[in-house]
């Protein structure tokens, strides 16, 4: 029997090799990789410039405005106003509910508004590290569209190189073997073990949140805090100039020398609005692609990866051991000469 040929030892491991093979299989269709690769793709192509650095920062500064009218508006302009307009502090706020609903509505929303928003904002800048380290799967360069094509050819490789590891000689042994290690050597050098963890982390911090109620939510928040500040601009600050005498430029003035925050608030509101809307629409839109992304763990997918080609690798260093030790080892003795001599006998 020749020292190659398909051993037990041989057959058990490209059993294996290809059981494995076909796990990936499994692990990439039950996993729906081929819809969660694009969904993933799609949505962290959405959020990436929401949560940079500059724009948390930005959502914080408009949050703080924001946060900064309701306080003086009650303690401050309404006591002001009120007094020049003659009326008790409960007739101005009577008068203000009565003929500018939607800034009496806003005005009292915005104590909950503020911190609803500043809690998700906090929640995003809190997750950037996670979300930097999920947008490099596979690489900074790659998108993640090509994780589940990866994993696929993976397992199709390794079925192939299992079955050719039955055969005699040493194509499936160095196929085997080569196959296994250039597995370990990318899942290590892309470092896909710490990008998988920090993406079902981030998957995990984002699932209290991301929901559909907290986007109805938000948009009903941006409805009240919109229209507090549309009927303010275009209709209670021009009634109150008439009713005080003052022009337009002149109650602006007013407005800034006294209410510091509600003149900042008037003048930035439509660009912060913008920005907030811009937000929750991503949040919106992105909706169906977190459902598809939510259920999948991604860790244990790149675990059997790497246990694949670590499994690969010990296939084939079982084979090439089994088959060495066959060999014949040591010198070939020389072949005995059973001719019969017949010697001449001197007498």
């Amino acid at each position: 029997m020749r020292a190659n040929s398909s051993s037990p030892v041989r057959r058990v491991a490209g059993a294996i090799v290809a059981v494995v093979g076909v796990v990936l299989l499994i692990s990439t269709f039950a996993n729906n990789l081929f819809q969660v690769g694009p969904d993933f793709e799609e949505m962290i192509d959405d959020f990436r410039p929401m949560l940079a650095e500059e724009s948390i920062a930005t959502a914080q500064s408009d949050l703080a405005m924001l946060g900064a009218v309701g306080p003086e508006f009650e303690t401050a302009i309404v006591p002001a106003l009120s007094q020049q307009l003659g009326m008790s502090g409960e007739e101005f706020m009577s008068f203000t509910a009565t003929n500018f609903p939607a800034v009496a509505t806003g005005v009292q929303a915005l104590p909950e508004i503020v911190p609803t928003f500043n809690g998700l904002v906090d929640t995003l800048d809190q997750q950037r590290p996670l979300f930097d380290s999920a947008d490099q799967i596979p690489t900074k360069d790659l998108p993640a569209t090509t994780v589940p094509w990866g994993l696929f050819f993976a397992g199709l490789a390794l079925v192939g190189a299992g079955v050719m590891l039955f055969r005699p000689g040493r194509t499936g042994l160095f196929l085997t073997g080569g196959l296994g290690v250039l597995i370990v050597v990318v899942t290590l050098i892309l470092t896909l073990i710490p990008k998988a963890a920090d993406a079902d982390d981030l998957n995990e911090n984002l699932e209290p949140i991301y929901t559909a109620e907290l986007v109805a939510q938000a948009n009903g928040a941006l409805e009240t805090v919109g229209a507090m500040g549309t009927q303010m601009q275009t209709e209670m600050l021009p009634a109150l100039a008439q009713q005080l005498g003052l022009s337009g430029e002149e109650l602006n003035g007013f407005l800034g020398e006294n209410f510091p925050a509600t003149a900042q608030a008037l003048g930035t509101l439509p660009e912060a609005m913008s920005r907030f809307d811009g937000l929750v629409s991503t949040f919106e839109n992105n909706l169906d692609n977190y459902d598809t992304i939510k259920p999948v763990a991604f860790s244990p997918i790149i675990f059997t990866l790497f246990f694949a080609g670590i499994i690969a690798v010990l296939a084939a260093g079982a084979v090439w051991w089994t088959d060495r030790s066959a060999r014949p080892s040591g010198r070939m003795q020389e072949p005995v000469d059973r001719t019969i001599v017949k010697e001449d006998i001197t007498v």
